[in-house]
């Protein structure tokens, strides 16, 4: 283990449960006293820091906050692209079984009850709505361009076999639309108003969706979601939702 400190965060280099998964993930948290909340942070596949430094310096402010997160790495597609029905099931279980045990990681360093909140950009939103889905217990999330269903980015962007609309009713009970109609907490959605891999109407049918009525915002940006004004309104809706008093200014 590694470990950092900066502007008053600790940041462990860590490896959760090395016997199993082995997944790389960042530890932050408040270098002086205990957290009063966690984020689990799961990040995006694109051009830049498409790995788990995306969120580091989101979750090094939070810290300042009081707030413990865990950045774990991804695995699908990342690491493993998608191939066909069965194995792509099976790697998304994989996923979601990944993020859980990130979660675990993340409430082992808390105090009983502290609220955790969920972050998840692109395919991060995707295995982490089902991640919400299966445990309930989680207190608010932001869902960052995420895609509704599976096979809307599998199909048209890596080589799959078998036939297509086989494929996509084998990956359906796990789309991230039928997951997210389970989840009855606050919720945030934030999309592009210029993103060339999901459709407006996608976009709003996803948040639609939610168990309970969603936020949705969109920004002029693409599907990176660089947008000084979206991290600023994820990060006041964190502050309310988590308890951690509202920003000053």
């Amino acid at each position: 283990m590694r470990r950092r400190t900066r502007r008053g965060a600790t940041i462990e280099d860590v490896v959760l449960d090395p016997g199993g998964e082995a997944i790389e993930a960042f530890v932050v948290a408040p270098a002086t006293g205990q957290p009063r909340a966690g984020i689990l942070f799961l990040h995006w596949l694109g051009e830049h820091r498409s790995n788990r430094t995306q969120f580091l310096d989101e979750a090094v402010d939070l810290a300042a906050l009081g707030v413990r997160s865990v950045l774990p790495a991804g695995r699908l597609p990342w690491l493993v692209p998608p191939t066909d029905a069965a194995s792509d099931v099976a790697n998304i279980e994989t996923e979601v079984r990944r993020d859980a045990i990130a979660l675990d990681a993340l409430e082992a360093g808390l105090p009983a009850k502290a609220p955790i909140a969920l972050v998840g950009h692109d395919f991060g939103g995707m295995s982490g709505s089902l991640l919400l889905a299966r445990r309930p217990g989680l207190t608010a999330a932001v869902l960052i361009a995420a895609n509704p269903r599976w096979a809307d980015w599998f199909l048209p962007f890596w080589k799959l076999v078998g036939d297509r609309f086989d494929y996509a009713r084998a990956l359906a009970p796990l789309d991230p639309i039928e997951a997210i109609a389970t989840v009855d907490l606050p919720l945030l959605f934030q999309f592009s108003r210029r993103d060339y891999y999901i459709a407006a109407m996608s976009a709003v049918r996803f948040a639609r969706a939610a168990k309970r009525e969603a936020a949705l915002e969109w920004y002029d940006a693409d599907h990176a979601m660089r947008s000084r004004k979206a991290r600023a309104s994820r990060t006041a809706f964190l502050r309310r939702e988590l308890g951690l008093g509202v920003a000053e200014g």
